[in-house]
């Protein structure tokens, strides 16, 4: 993704340069960096795309605003330079396009929303600076941040380009660094949605590699408030204090694996250890035929695929199954001999895919996906016969090599020095006047059109983003290039540096890392030590905070270490739910990566798990309940107690101001509280009574609610105590300023005519008063009347 990312301000520069300076040299500028970043990360590609199609119309069109005929000239190179660097990845691309429709990244798939949603960040996360790694920790993400020291020299960086007077430049970095920033966060969602195919990005932290590389450039432009002179050496402490403050990252949780010796075996032992079937954790680049996937578990001989990892084979349970009615042999890689007793289809241990031949006796025949797995498929009549199989490409595939290599043939003669065009064409105009009639030779006519801009290799002028000529506008502000000391020293730096790291530091050091005890993280702030099931032991957890409000995010760390070797997928869920446990207003259940399956006895997990507030959730006093939970059938592990969850201490507060009331009543009980608005009214068995009370004072005590219903002569003939709120919200949690929405009841009886209301502690009622007159009986008499409350 780096690598990629790192490209792109190569993209854009390549554009400006040949909107200014239309050449076929420029084409280069543009097409091998396009080239480069489809062909190193796709998703970098997608994103890249989104602001190079508008730049190459922008570009031109500013650049030619005051001479509009030069625009479509100036914009023809630069679609060129996109094409040629299209026809460069073509070999990639035009297979991708066309055969997207056969994988599953092009369908829905109804869990992407989800994920995608619970990968959104805070903005103080965005910038935060990275914490050390824990070595013990078996979860290893990378920090989601653009980093607390890239931000600052950006946000300084911005501030010199803008009195460089740099208006243009300041104003496409701080875009596109907010683009990133915007695109990170949860409100983008709807963006992410409705762009084609965006939603399969998954994970929007891919943006902060392609965001970094804008954020650098503003850091260096910081560079540019310090007098010219002291910029080297600026220079020369911002890049230790960049490198110091990124330490962190560059430590992994886990041992690299060595890539040298690594065979189709270990692939298939990968697969069955991980339960990661076919690489990927989605599915998402197997083809859309069949509903479930192939195990690797169910291939016989697997040390076969030692020296012969492309062989094809049957699918070995048919021939368990169907034996002795289906005898197989392998012959070869794709040389099957087949005896079958009836026709029946076959298939291979092989996913269908267009491109697939296959010859029955010598002769094509069919080949086709079947349902259950979408395997390659092959009709076999009865006798004994011998299947070849072979994958012969699509024609799609192949038109991508073929453009690929015509397109490098271009690139090989755009490289071409000048000095050789400037040759072979002077001796084709020779050749032209020797061969052509006197009456038509004409010196003139035979000068060959330059192919080249006639400026000079080298003696190309800085650029401007603020002028349409080149060289012009910067005022003489321009920085020198860096000196090739400098450059060198750095560029030794470097080297040394990541020597030092790689021999001495990572080996033999612990620097920049922790390394906990399996049963006590270094981040875990609150330990609980709670088994589920003897399976899994919950070591403790961190709570960012304990205060959250509707629409705002939770954020919980939980820490797991396996008390035995786990064979069975599962899967933490954590949900806010109400005090008597009866409800949840937020949940959240991500991937845990392998589903806790080969986790070793000497390690933890850390679990992150960020809880979205909906916007509709009232004020409210909550606890965060645990579960772990089984993958495939949603059971529970049990507590020793014999319970499916654990209630994490701390009482979660959601902050609010609750229901907006119209206010249609004006009684105040104890000074605390106001009863602004109240319905009665029938609904089926019962009289259905919803009370709007408005928090003055906080209480600080709980309260209760009396509801009596009262005939025509006011005497009381029914009677409905509760606690306020009931047991979700009681009275002592409650906020001054909150409008709560309080539902009783009553048996109906069409002898009540009027409903007495009131509040009370333990002690007494609460006074009521109206208009600052005291009520009789310190209680609140209405008729039996239905009421829009929500006015």
């Amino acid at each position: 993704q780096m690598m990629s990312a790192a490209l792109v301000p190569w993209l854009c520069y390549g554009l400006i340069v040949a909107a200014r300076r239309p050449s076929r040299r420029a084409l280069l500028g543009i097409a091998l960096p396009l080239a480069g970043i489809v062909l190193t990360h796709v998703p970098i590609a997608f994103i890249t795309a989104l602001i190079t199609l508008p730049a190459a119309v922008m570009i031109p069109a500013w650049i030619t605003r005051r001479k509009p005929r030069e625009f479509p000239r100036r914009f023809g190179v630069v679609i060129a330079g996109l094409a040629l660097g299209a026809a460069l990845a073509a070999i990639f691309v035009l297979p991708m396009a066309l055969e997207l429709r056969y994988i599953r990244a092009a369908d829905d798939d109804p869990e992407t929303i989800a994920f995608l949603s619970s990968r959104f960040v805070q903005l103080s996360e965005l910038f935060a600076q990275p914490r050390p790694v824990d070595l013990t920790d078996l979860t290893f993400q990378q920090p989601v941040t653009l980093g607390l020291t890239g931000a600052l020299l950006g946000l300084i960086g911005l501030i010199a380009l803008v009195i460089q007077r740099r208006f243009i430049l300041a104003a496409l970095l701080a875009l596109l660094v907010g683009l990133v920033v915007f695109m990170m966060l949860d409100d983008s969602l709807d963006v992410w949605l409705n762009i084609p195919y965006f939603r399969q990005i998954r994970f929007p932290e891919r943006l902060l590699r392609f965001g970094a590389i804008w954020l650098a450039l503003l850091g260096g432009a910081s560079l540019l408030l310090l007098p010219e002179r002291w910029r080297l050496r600026g220079l020369a402490v911002a890049l230790p204090l960049m490198l110091i403050s990124a330490l962190p990252q560059v430590y992994g949780s886990g041992k690299f694996v060595s890539m040298n010796h690594l065979t189709a075996l270990d692939e298939i032992q990968f697969e069955i250890d991980m339960r990661i079937w076919g690489t990927t954790s989605y599915d998402e680049y197997d083809p859309k035929w069949g509903a479930t996937i192939p195990r690797p578990d169910t291939i016989s001989e697997p040390e076969s695929y030692l020296t012969d990892p492309l062989r094809v084979i049957v699918y070995r349970h048919d021939v368990i199954e169907q034996f002795p009615d289906l005898q197989v042999q392998d012959l070869g890689t794709d040389t099957i001999q087949i005896t079958a007793a009836t026709a029946r289809p076959v298939r291979f241990h092989q996913y269908y895919f267009p491109g697939w031949k296959a010859t029955l006796d010598g002769d094509p025949v069919r080949v086709y996906p079947e349902d259950e797995m979408g395997l390659l498929t092959v009709d076999v009549p009865a006798g004994e016969h011998q299947i070849e199989l072979h994958y012969a490409g699509t024609t799609a595939q192949q038109a991508g090599e073929i453009i690929t290599l015509i397109a490098l043939g271009i690139v090989l003669l755009i490289l071409i020095p000048d000095r050789v065009w400037r040759q072979v064409t002077n001796r084709l105009s020779r050749r032209a006047r020797q061969t052509a009639p006197d009456e038509y030779q004409d010196k003139n006519s035979l000068t060959p059109y330059p192919l080249s801009n006639p400026v000079g290799e080298g003696t190309t002028p800085p650029l401007s983003l603020r002028s349409g000529e080149r060289g012009q506008g910067d005022r003489g502000k321009s920085s020198a290039p860096l000196p090739k000391r400098a450059a060198a020293a750095i560029i030794s730096g470097v080297i040394v540096l990541a020597l030092i790291n790689e021999w001495v530091i990572t080996p033999h050091t612990h620097w920049f890392r922790h390394e906990s005890p399996p049963d006590n993280p270094a981040y875990m702030d609150h330990p609980v030590h709670q088994a589920f099931g003897g399976m899994f032991e919950l070591l403790g957890y961190t709570l960012e905070e304990e205060v959250t409000a509707p629409g705002d995010w939770l954020e919980l760390t939980l820490y797991w270490r396996p008390l035995q070797e786990i064979t069975q997928p599962f899967r933490p869920r954590v949900q806010l739910v109400n005090l008597p446990v009866s409800e949840a207003w937020a949940v959240s259940d991500p991937f845990f990566p392998q589903g806790g399956v080969g986790y070793p006895l000497d390690r933890f997990v850390s679990d992150r798990h960020i809880l979205k507030i909906p916007a509709s959730t009232p004020p409210y006093m909550g606890h965060l309940s645990v579960q772990l939970v089984h993958l495939e059938d949603e059971t529970p592990l049990l507590l020793p107690d014999g319970s499916d969850r654990l209630i994490l201490d701390p009482l979660i507060r959601v902050r609010g101001s609750g229901s907006k009331s119209a206010q249609t009543l004006d009684y105040r009980l104890g000074g605390m509280v106001e009863l602004r608005c109240a319905s009665i009214e029938p609904s089926g068995d019962s009289l259905a009574i919803t009370l709007y009370w408005h928090v003055i004072t906080r209480p600080g005590q709980d309260l209760s609610v009396f509801v009596h219903g009262l005939d025509s002569t006011n005497t009381q003939i029914a009677q409905n105590d509760a606690p306020a709120l009931g047991a979700e919200y009681p009275a002592r949690y409650w906020q001054a300023g909150q409008t709560l929405i309080d539902h009783h009841t009553l048996p109906f009886d069409p002898a009540i005519q009027a409903v007495a209301i009131g509040l009370y502690t333990p002690d007494t009622r609460l006074t009521v008063t109206q208009g600052g007159q005291t009520g009789p009986d310190d209680r609140i008499i209405l008729p039996v009347v239905a009421q829009d409350c929500t006015r």
